[in-house]
């Protein structure tokens, strides 16, 4: 204590901060990364969640505090409230400032994040949904919903090559 905002933007980006205030935990990302840029943010975002459910279980076990996900940008003022000053600062993630401030449960977040079956249309619509790999977005479907997208069975399709593979998946818009 105290916790500095400038120590929060320090750091390259993206980041991801726990800070504990004895009331709650939260779990404070920056701006979103690429895929290109940063291709295992994901899998880094995962662990943190993780780890700051865990940091919740072993601070109290009868009675773990809650854990929250802030976006940057975005954050809540139980969350500003702990910083001795916040200057609120836009940045190429943010464009405005009518951003949803709303406190969203890591739990909640990393059930998403572990999500493994989308809707077709979830996948054929951008952004795509966080945590699916832009690149095999064809492991995300139902079995209905591959065999509709792609006009085979897994079976079959594991039998083309990967030129054809890709060639198909961007033939139905999958890639």
């Amino acid at each position: 204590m105290p916790f500095l905002q400038d120590k929060l933007y320090s750091v390259p980006h993206p980041a991801l901060f726990l800070l504990d205030n004895y009331l709650e935990v939260y779990l404070w990302q920056s701006c979103e990364a690429s895929v290109s840029q940063h291709p295992h943010w994901d899998k880094e975002k995962k662990c943190a969640m993780e780890t700051a459910l865990q940091y919740c279980k072993e601070r109290n076990p009868r009675r773990p505090p809650m854990a929250y996900l802030i976006d940057e940008g975005a954050e809540p003022l139980t969350f500003t409230n702990i910083f001795p000053s916040w200057e609120m600062r836009l940045t190429q993630g943010v464009q405005d400032c009518t951003v949803c401030k709303k406190l969203t449960l890591v739990q909640d977040a990393l059930a998403a994040l572990n999500k493994t079956q989308f809707p077709l249309k979830d996948l054929l619509k951008r952004p795509l949904p966080e945590g699916v790999d832009p690149l095999h977005l064809e492991n995300y479907l139902s079995q209905h919903d591959f065999k509709a997208a792609l006009g085979m069975t897994w079976n079959d399709y594991n039998c083309l090559s990967d030129l054809q593979k890709m060639d198909l998946k961007k033939s139905k818009g999958l890639y």
